[in-house]
């Protein structure tokens, strides 16, 4: 075991001389990709959390479409960097399935329809990093900072059925988050991971045309915290001084804790419920450029 450990450790410094760690440098960056997400959330029938235990349950999969995202990389010294992003996914096809039960455990199903789906989500992030040091070649930097996810899922009939609906969740995440930043340089080929979760508050408005008694345009909405988790693996390779070129996977999770449904009706009259939980994932791919500088 000893003469085993001797040989992994010697060949690691023979990586770390063969392939120079290089300081990270500031990039604007264009990227474009592939992404898919899905959302899920239900109610109960009180504040209690009965009558019955789920009452109504939304269930939007395969949200799917073109992802566009920009961002800076700026280091303010050897220890200190900051890195700013946005998104926009664009989601052109998806479906929606709505159920509501009588009686509790998902019993007594009454409503079971599936929709069509398609809608748009806006993200941004701003970190704050800081370089502690080396680790098997990595240069290895915690980040603090914030991060926000906006999205608008929809209820869209079709030509044989309920042609006129549309209907609306608009979601928004917001908060704390932290994670660790792991970089790597091989000459002019560059890994990149980030791994990161979050706190979050969770905030929800539906505009609901399924139902006549729902004011409108705010039929409901919905009030809770959450958490997030996220990683991100990039690889990069740099064209003469200035070009990167880069190929990425990302995912992040969220779910929100019990919360409160407040329902909104056009006599003018409110009821809240329970909020039992929502979730959401995302996933994306693609490709884009960097500029250094």
């Amino acid at each position: 075991m000893g003469l085993l450990k001797i040989l992994i450790i010697g060949l690691l410094l023979l990586c770390c001389n063969a392939f120079p760690l290089c300081a990270q440098k500031n990039e604007i960056r264009v990227l474009t990709g592939y992404g898919n997400s899905n959302l899920h959330w239900s109610i109960a029938g009180n504040t209690d959390g009965k009558n019955p235990d789920i009452l109504s349950e939304l269930a939007w999969s395969r949200l799917r479409g073109t992802v566009w995202n920009a961002g800076l990389r700026y280091s303010f010294n050897k220890k200190w960097g900051l890195e700013l992003g946005a998104g926009y996914h664009h989601i052109t096809k998806g479906r929606v399935t709505d159920k509501d039960y009588a009686q509790d455990n998902r019993q007594g199903n009454y409503y079971n329809e599936e929709f069509n789906s398609q809608g748009k989500a806006l993200t941004a992030d701003a970190v704050l990093q800081y370089h502690i040091g080396n680790l098997s070649g990595f240069q290895i930097r915690p980040f603090v900072g914030y991060t926000l996810q906006k999205q608008e899922a929809l209820l869209l009939g079709d030509e044989d059925w309920e042609r006129d609906l549309h209907s609306s969740y608009k979601t928004t995440w917001m908060g704390a988050q932290a994670g660790v930043n792991a970089s790597r340089t091989f000459n002019r080929l560059d890994l990149r991971i980030d791994l990161a979760t979050g706190l979050l508050a969770y905030r929800a408005a539906a505009l609901w045309n399924l139902i006549d008694k729902f004011a409108k345009p705010v039929s409901f909405r919905h009030y809770t915290e959450a958490y997030q988790l996220k990683g991100n693996v990039e690889i990069g390779y740099t064209l003469g001084a200035r070009l990167r070129i880069m190929g990425y996977c990302r995912m992040a999770h969220a779910d929100a804790w019990k919360g409160t449904d407040r329902a909104y009706y056009s006599d003018g009259s409110t009821i809240d419920t329970r909020l039992n939980w929502v979730t959401t994932t995302t996933t994306a791919f693609g490709a884009g450029l960097g500029y250094l500088f």
